[in-house]
């Protein structure tokens, strides 16, 4: 132990998320992420030129994707990432995207909190908790985490995200988990130490977030959520975001404020962004491009008709 704090590179894919995106960069810093990695492919909100300034800033690494014969963006950006500094010099490594924020319940609330909870692990898994639309019909440019508190009841058994070691001999870097070589064993416990008791497909696990536990945003506004359809899944190419996937994660039978804990220093964090005029600027636009997509989606009969379907269903 060198008493430092621990190396930790978030790795994240985002298309059309400039509106959220500095939310989300302020957050993992004050959690102690010490390098970003952010893959983005085909936006037309200017988050290209977003995550261009924040390169000039020193703040992430910005690498331009596209899907290869071997699988989607996503699981693309995770292979290229293996070849950045950004992620090759990290000890940890956390995979999320821009509607997944870690709350870590223990300590000061730090990635180091998190790995200091779970001694011993090479994995440490994390449940996500769904958060609902609340009823929110309009997209609010207010931080996410303080709009949506509205969530599924304690989830019994929850996909899990992982923070985990960077080993040399990790075949890839996989959406929920690493992927170590064959033949090779990683230690594995859901934070806090619980052990890690395997679901179908290895994804499901008895929940606990007592410890930590991943806030999933799936859905936003109802308006921001046809933004989201209509630009695709990352991970899943082909499958619409339809009714299903709203009904699947509009969650709001509980409430949950955990992550409050990181407000006044997420909005320091975020005052210091944008105290950057240019970054200001930039991120400006990409909110004006969210609204002007909502209002050309809306004026679409089929769009209007699918968000009459989700209102008439919302709570």
């Amino acid at each position: 132990m060198t008493g430092l704090p621990p190396r930790v590179a978030v790795v994240t894919t985002m298309k059309n998320e400039g509106a959220f995106l500095l939310e989300w960069l302020a957050h993992y810093r004050v959690l102690g992420a010490t390098s970003f990695y952010v893959a983005h492919n085909d936006c037309e909100d200017g988050q290209p030129e977003m995550l261009a300034r924040l390169a000039e800033m020193g703040l992430v690494r910005p690498h331009a994707t596209r899907a290869t014969e071997h699988g989607g963006i996503q699981r693309a950006a995770l292979r290229q990432a293996r070849w950045y500094e950004e992620v090759t010099q990290a000890e940890w490594i956390w995979v999320c995207d821009a509607d997944e924020f870690l709350v870590v319940k223990t300590g000061n609330g730090s990635f180091a909190a998190l790995i200091g909870a779970t001694p011993g692990a090479d994995v440490i898994g994390v449940n996500w908790r769904q958060f609902g639309s609340a009823g929110i019909t309009e997209y609010d440019p207010a931080p996410v985490t303080r709009q949506f508190t509205r969530c599924e009841a304690p989830p019994r058994v929850a996909y899990v995200k992982s923070l985990f070691r960077r080993l040399p001999d990790m075949a890839r870097i996989g959406v929920h988990m690493p992927h170590p070589r064959e033949g090779v064993e990683m230690e594995r416990a859901i934070a806090g130490g619980a052990p890690w008791r395997k679901g179908r497909g290895g994804l499901i696990l008895k929940a606990d977030t007592r410890v930590a536990q991943v806030n999933h945003y799936a859905l936003r506004a109802r308006d921001s959520f046809l933004v989201k359809r209509d630009r695709g899944r990352v991970n899943h190419a082909g499958e619409d975001m339809g009714a299903d996937y709203w009904v699947r994660f509009e969650r709001n039978e509980a409430e949950d404020h955990a992550i409050a804990r990181y407000d006044a220093a997420v909005t320091a964090e975020l005052a210091a962004l944008r105290a950057d005029p240019e970054l200001a600027r930039l991120e400006a636009a990409a909110r004006d491009w969210h609204r002007a997509r909502i209002a050309a989606l809306h004026a679409r009969p089929d769009w209007a008709a699918f968000s009459a379907r989700l209102a008439a269903g919302a709570m």
